[in-house]
Formats: C-alpha cells, sequence, structure tokens
C-alpha cells in the first residue's frame, strides 16, 4: 500500500519543515519506505494507493491517557466540579456495557485522528467482575482496529475519602454505618486479587497491538505495599509503565505533606517508584524539586490541558516540565474542550494555554512542533510503546493519517510561507481527518468507519443508557449526598493550611 500526500510530516522534530509530494509505502504493518510519489509509484506498481495528492500524510495521534466512557460524563447529565466534589456523583453516573463503552471511545478517538489510546480501568477492589470486564473492554477494542494499552487500576485503601478512617470518625454515627459498607475490605487481599488479574491479562493480551502494564488508581489510594508489589513486577517484566494519578488537586498535595510531611512524588521516590517507568497522570501540584526529581529519574507525565480546566484542578507548570527535560505526553482523559475526544483541538488548547508563562517579553512560547511532539513520540513511550509509534521511518508501524487540508489552507488562503505545523495547530479539527491506517489496515477511509457498523452502535448506546441508575447506584448517590458536607468541611479544613506559590501569575489585584 502507498499512501501518498501532498505534505509529510513525518518527525521526530516535528517543527522541521513538512515535505511536498512523498509517498509511504506500507507492507504489512510496518512502514517499509518514504520517498517521492513518483519514484515509488514506479518501483511499486501493484500496490494500492490511498491518498489524492492534496492531502497531509502524519503519524497517527496517541491519547496518553482515557478511562474508556463510551457517553461522557456530560453526555450521561453529571455536572464537572472539583474533582473531590465530582467524585461523590461519578460513580452515579447511568452505565452502558463493557463493549459498549470500548467500541464507542475507540471510534470517537479513531474519527478525530487517534490511532492509538491508553485506557486506564478503574473498579472497586475485589470487583466480582473485574476480570471478565476487562477482557470484553480489551476485545471491543480490537475488534474496532485501534491500539491499545490497558492499565489496570484499583483504589486499596480511601475509597470515601482520602485518610477516610479519620474522616469516618467526624461523621455522625448513623451517616458512618451508612458508609461502612463501602470500606469494609480487606486490603491485602484487594493487592492479591489485582495482580492475579494483571497477570491473567499480561498473558492472554500483551502484543504487538496491546500491552498490559499497571495502573494503580492514586498514590493516596494506594498501600505502600501495593505500590511496591507493583514496582517489583513491573521491573521484571521489562520496566513496563506504572500509570499513576499523582497530585491532580490542591487537597491531594495536602494529603501527601499531612500524611507523609513531603510531597506524594517524594513518598513514590522513598518507595523506589521514581523511575524510568513511571508515568504520573495530571501532575498539577508538583514542586520544582518534584520536577527536578522526575527529570533526573527519566519519568514521564501525561497532562490534560482541559480536563484540568473542567475538574478545576488549575494549570500544570508544563513549561516547567519541559525545560527540565521531563517526558510530557498528551491525555484527553475523555473531558476535551469540545467533549469529543479531538486530539488537535486538546493539542490547540494546551499550545494556547500555556503561552502565558511569564510577563518578560522576551519569554518564549512552547512551539507548535513540541505540542505535537506530546501526542506523537512523547506519547508512546508511556503506552508502552517505545519509540515504535508518533513518527513515520522505514521499521516503524504503520500507524498513519491522510488529512484534507483544503479547509485549514485552502479556502479562501494562508500564507503559504506560514509553516504547516503551525497551520495545524490552530485551525486543524479531528474532522479533517480522512483516512487511518493502523498497524497497516485501514480503520476509516473517506470518514467512512470500516470496522464498525456505527448506526447500529449508536443505536444500541442510545437503548442501553436509557435504562437509567442501578439500584446500587441510587443507594451509592443518597449516601453520598448525605455526607457531602462533612466531607466538603474536612477539605477544606486541609486547603486553608496549604501555602501556594503559583507557576503561573497573569494578573493582580492591586
Amino acid at each position: 500500500m502507498l499512501i501518498r500526500g501532498k505534505y509529510l510530516l513525518s518527525g521526530p522534530d516535528y517543527d522541521q519543515a513538512a515535505v511536498q509530494n512523498q509517498a509511504v509505502l506500507v507492507q504489512g504493518d510496518k512502514i517499509t519506505a518514504i520517498g517521492s510519489y513518483e519514484q515509488l509509484v514506479q518501483d511499486h506498481p501493484q500496490e494500492t494507493v490511498l491518498g489524492d495528492g492534496s492531502q497531509l500524510v502524519m503519524p497517527g495521534l496517541i491519547d496518553s491517557h482515557t478511562h474508556g466512557a463510551g457517553l461522557s460524563f456530560a453526555q450521561r447529565g453529571v455536572p464537572y466540579d472539583f474533582l473531590e466534589n465530582a467524585l461523590l456523583g461519578f460513580e452515579c453516573a447511568r452505565d452502558i456495557s463493557p463493549e459498549l463503552n470500548s467500541t464507542l471511545n475507540a471510534v470517537r478517538h479513531i474519527r478525530n485522528g487517534c490511532t492509538t489510546i491508553h485506557h486506564n480501568n478503574w473498579s472497586r477492589p475485589l470487583a466480582p467482575n473485574e476480570l471478565s470486564d476487562c477482557r470484553r473492554k480489551i476485545r471491543a477494542y480490537q475488534q474496532t482496529g485501534i491500539r491499545l494499552g490497558f492499565s489496570l487500576g484499583i483504589r486499596n485503601k480511601n475509597i470515601v475519602a482520602y485518610d477516610e478512617d479519620h474522616f469516618i470518625q467526624t461523621l455522625p454515627s448513623d451517616l458512618a454505618e451508612q458508609v461502612k459498607y463501602l470500606t469494609e475490605y480487606d486490603k491485602d487481599a484487594a493487592i492479591d486479587a489485582y495482580m492475579t488479574t494483571f497477570e491473567t491479562l499480561h498473558q492472554e493480551y500483551d502484543r504487538a497491538r496491546t500491552r498490559i502494564f499497571f495502573g494503580p488508581n492514586w498514590v493516596q489510594g494506594s498501600t505502600d505495599r501495593f505500590l511496591r508489589k507493583v514496582k517489583e513486577r513491573a521491573d521484571e517484566l521489562g520496566k513496563i509503565p506504572i500509570h499513576l494519578h499523582t497530585l491532580q488537586t490542591p487537597v491531594q498535595k495536602a494529603f501527601g505533606l499531612r500524611e507523609y510531611g513531603k510531597s506524594l512524588v517524594e513518598h513514590l521516590n522513598d518507595l523506589g517508584l521514581v523511575d524510568e517507568n513511571l508515568v504520573l497522570g495530571h501532575a498539577v501540584y508538583l514542586t520544582q524539586k518534584d520536577i527536578g526529581l522526575l527529570a533526573a529519574k527519566n519519568s514521564s507525565v501525561t497532562h490534560h490541558p482541559s480536563c484540568n480546566l473542567v475538574m478545576r484542578n488549575g494549570i500544570a507548570p508544563v513549561n516547567a516540565m519541559l525545560e527540565a527535560g521531563l517526558n510530557v505526553a498528551l491525555g484527553i482523559d475523555e473531558k476535551g474542550i469540545n467533549d469529543d475526544e479531538d486530539p488537535f483541538m486538546e493539542l490547540r488548547v494546551m499550545y494556547y494555554l500555556h503561552r502565558a508563562n511569564g510577563l518578560d517579553l522576551c519569554t518564549p512560547a512552547l512551539s507548535a512542533g513540541q505540542i505535537f511532539k506530546t501526542g506523537l513520540g512523547n506519547a508512546s513511550r508511556v503506552c508502552g510503546f517505545g519509540s515504535d509509534l508518533g513518527i513515520l521511518a522505514p521499521g516503524k508501524a504503520a500507524d498513519i493519517l491522510l488529512v484534507d487540508l483544503k479547509e485549514i489552507i485552502s479556502e479562501p488562503w494562508s500564507n503559504p510561507d506560514f509553516p504547516l505545523q503551525h497551520q495545524l495547530i490552530h485551525r486543524a479539527l479531528g474532522r479533517h481527518v480522512n483516512t487511518v491506517v493502523i498497524g497497516g489496515q485501514i480503520v476509516m477511509k473517506d470518514r467512512q468507519m470500516l470496522t464498525v457498523d456505527l448506526e447500529s452502535l449508536y443505536r444500541e448506546a442510545a437503548k442501553a443508557a436509557r435504562r437509567g441508575q442501578t439500584a446500587e447506584q441510587k443507594k451509592y448517590a443518597k449516601v453520598m449526598q448525605k455526607i457531602k458536607p462533612y466531607y466538603q468541611a474536612w477539605y477544606n479544613n486541609w486547603l486553608e493550611q496549604l501555602e501556594l506559590d503559583p507557576y503561573t501569575i497573569m494578573n493582580s489585584r492591586i
């Protein structure tokens, strides 16, 4: 197969000028040659040609942090708020089957230009259907053709609240009794069950197009024994990724200082987890010391600009991270600015948001190429695929997009001297993606999905979502509503004692 374009953006330096009139030769699931279209078509006349010569050929984009929701929380009628407030409602959202969730999630990503996603799974400790549900999710993803990183995640402490044992003591006795069922679990048995499920999934599914790795949900939701056990096994398996939500909110920052007398990153370092295979999700409240420590150990961070705004987390210090040499990867987290899993739009939000990084007129902004790299090469690593994705070169995976450029650069006119990367960062959208190839398989062509019947999928999802909340969800929602005032007071007391020195200050009351 030959994939032909007017422009080729290949990487790994995405600030380099796009090359004109190039083609990519794909044989099997790999790229075998890149060169002029005229020469390649002459050398390989038997190959099918994709592309009309007016489009952009570029690597498939990567969402390095999602949780697999087929319908967003907005679609399911759950409002966004501070994360700690929102957590009380998220589990009450009406849901659909594992297969529908995964298929819808994959379709939204593919149609917008994502060829790879990392699904960080969430479930309660000792959930009886965890293994079967994970199998159903993974198989559904695989049937869509998307490339998948799948990390298994639970919390084995602090389900109801951070430092939940002390929090429950602040509740009236009747409320404490109602919450009790959520806290009665064996922390060590949960670790054993988790490891057994992980080993089964890793043995069954860890292959070229699917990678299985570790994803304990939170530092503050994991016992030290759990984290050490995960690190030991991850290293035995070749230092596969360990993905941890860390310092997403100021409350989580306060928890680390209260519980350990230091930041959560320093605590992870004490446990031996800060290493080249550690990936921190969000990391909004890193200190400068944290950033230096993570960079020195070659760790990674997934950055979710829209989600951090939607969830009122704040703005992650991405400029400081990149300046220190941290590997920063794009994650949409199912809360993109347009609620549609559009990686082009998410990269644009990142580009704009982190331009406000100083008042000095000589302060440089992040380049378009730096931004694209977060959704390409940087993200490949954190999804368990090393350096195989996010670049077009012989020997690399054939994950390739054809992007229609007419609306981006031709309607009515754009300066041809303005670099294409800048046009893309300002103007491209997921709907401009015309064709998607993943591992040499054409998954979408001319905007038509080839692996999924969209009409049937949407009809089935709507039917399932109309069923509403389960009895267990209604019970949970009732209890959470009762404890909410105590819960907020518990955390607000922590925040009153927290000192912050923001990285970005762009206005003033005086």
